[in-house]
């Protein structure tokens, strides 16, 4: 059974817990990738660049940022941040009673809409009662992510070498247009973390194509620095002051201070670690 506390459809929507845009987006998807698969769509769920169901036909992968709503009906109104790459922007209504799926001009699933450019499916709750009793769904693994992968595994493998333990971090576009001008809260995160490891590092990425992407830039944290000599700066979120964060890096200072840990290449941080 998923992680929800709601055993049915109507008390999740009368409820209307905090938390209430997760748990529906994710029944959401789930009702977008059973239409797919009756439709004889092979899909399966992704997390890259915000889409959530990749869609495999005719030899080809399309991504789909599936959004969910119980008050807008009609197709998706909002920003499209990766229409560049082609993905659909396809929209899901929920009620009580019916559900509805608004293909976006792109979408697989256009074919399929009736004369009001909608899909109905009928029995909400039947629908609810499957997805929280559908087993675990693997997801997919794009090329960029095994990339990544790769990436990690050598850098902790040169560390062990050294007898040193490293904790990797990792930003995508995604991740930074999302904080904006905030600092992410988990770099370097909770002293009682970060002190695990001998050093810390954030890799950040940037994306040139789809499903490619390449380092923008790599900081490397020795651990008994973090407070000193790498200066760190106040929380400016108040979620982040919350959570107990006791300070973020100072990422101009770092680069200002500790100018030989910051890379722009993967060899120059490959080459400086075996001088460790």
């Amino acid at each position: 059974m998923k992680n929800q506390k709601f055993s049915n459809i109507y008390d999740l929507l009368d409820s209307k817990p905090k938390n209430i845009s997760q748990l529906l987006g994710e029944f959401g998807e789930y009702v977008y990738r059973s239409y797919c698969r009756q439709q004889e769509l092979k899909c399966k769920i992704t997390k890259y660049l915000s889409a959530d169901v990749i869609i495999f036909h005719n030899s080809k992968e399309y991504f789909v940022d599936v959004k969910t709503t119980i008050s807008n009906e009609g197709t998706y109104k909002g920003d499209r941040r990766q229409k560049k790459y082609g993905y659909a922007y396809d929209q899901v209504f929920i009620n009580k009673d019916f559900m509805k799926i608004y293909p976006d001009e792109n979408s697989l699933l256009k074919q399929f809409t009736n004369n009001n450019n909608e899909i109905l499916i009928d029995n909400t709750n039947e629908q609810y009662q499957k997805y929280i009793t559908a087993p675990t769904e693997a997801r997919h693994v794009t090329n960029s992510e095994k990339i990544r992968d790769e990436i990690q595994i050598k850098i902790k493998k040169l560390f062990k070498s050294k007898n040193l333990e490293c904790r990797i971090l990792e930003r995508g576009q995604v991740s930074e247009d999302g904080w904006g001008k905030h600092k992410p809260d988990n770099v370097p995160g909770k002293k009682s973390l970060y002190m695990k490891s001998d050093y810390n590092m954030l890799i950040n990425y940037k994306d040139i194509a789809l499903d490619k992407e390449e380092v923008k830039d790599i900081y490397l944290f020795k651990s008994s620095l973090i407070g000193n000599k790498i200066k760190l700066v106040e929380p400016t979120l108040k979620i982040q002051k919350t959570k107990g964060i006791e300070g973020l890096i100072d990422y101009d200072d770092f680069k200002l201070n500790n100018s030989k840990y910051y890379f722009t290449s993967l060899d120059n941080l490959y080459n400086f670690i075996e001088t460790i």
